[in-house]
């Protein structure tokens, strides 16, 4: 066997200390621990939802009764919708009895009391030659609307309750008292035993908030949003009468 060569060996020697870096790399090598990833903030299960509210209009039915001159007309009426924001009463009639459509003209009161206690009055006469008369006036009853911010809620019927919960129902499905009262003004004794009253028409309308949800996507700003859920509270009405008296 031919000895080895310089080189041979520089070969040799140098395998080996890569062998000996190699055993000594692996024995030290310790596996890393996996990190564990933070989860996001948890909002699973919620969304958002834009909220608008807007003014509407109502109005119930129209009211055409008979006031006496001793025995005024007494009713009530409601409404059954929330966050009513005012209500608007429109009294109009026909003078049946004046002479010469000018003298003995009567006059017609209507008194409103709201579900709260407070009493409004207003009083008109007819007017010469055309023996019409006609009283009008409002009441407000909330004239802040609610507020636009947007909600977060579990679902689409969690939403809808929320926005229900925001009523006002401070007059929603509660007696309005309505009066009406005559003065005779007719001079003449005979005419003016024969004078009655009048037959009226009494004009109720309303306006109130109406609320509406859309889901806003917080996932995407820029995806669109093609739901547009609206509150579905149908505006309804009704009137409930005491009658002649």
């Amino acid at each position: 066997m031919s000895p080895l060569k310089a080189n041979d060996k520089l070969i040799i020697i140098g395998g080996i200390i890569v062998l000996v870096v190699a055993v000594i790399g692996i024995a030290l090598y310790v596996q890393p621990t996996p990190e564990t990833p933070t989860p996001p903030p948890s909002n699973q299960g919620t969304d958002t939802y834009d909220v608008t509210w807007s003014e509407r209009s109502g109005a119930l039915q129209e009211i055409s009764e008979f006031a006496g001159k001793k025995t005024p007309y007494e009713g009530n009426v409601k409404i059954l919708v929330g966050n009513i924001k005012s209500i608007t009463f429109n009294l109009s009639w026909i003078d049946d009895k004046a002479f010469l459509k000018r003298f003995g003209l009567d006059t017609l009161t209507i008194e409103i009391t709201t579900p709260d206690g407070k009493t409004f009055t207003e009083s008109a006469k007819s007017v010469p030659k055309t023996k019409a008369g006609n009283i009008a006036f409002t009441v407000d009853v909330n004239t802040n609307m609610p507020s636009n911010d947007p909600i977060t809620a579990t679902s689409q019927a969690d939403a809808e309750q929320q926005i229900q919960d925001m009523l006002n129902n401070k007059w929603m499905n509660k007696e309005i008292t309505v009066k009406i009262s005559v003065k005779i003004g007719e001079i003449r004794i005979l005419k003016k035993l024969l004078d009655k009253g009048n037959d009226f028409t009494l004009k109720v309308d309303y306006k109130y908030y109406k609320g509406s949800i859309t889901p806003i996507d917080t996932n995407d700003e820029n995806k669109p949003t093609s739901l547009d859920e609206n509150w579905r509270a149908t505006p309804f009405y009704s009137t409930s009468l005491i009658g002649r008296t």
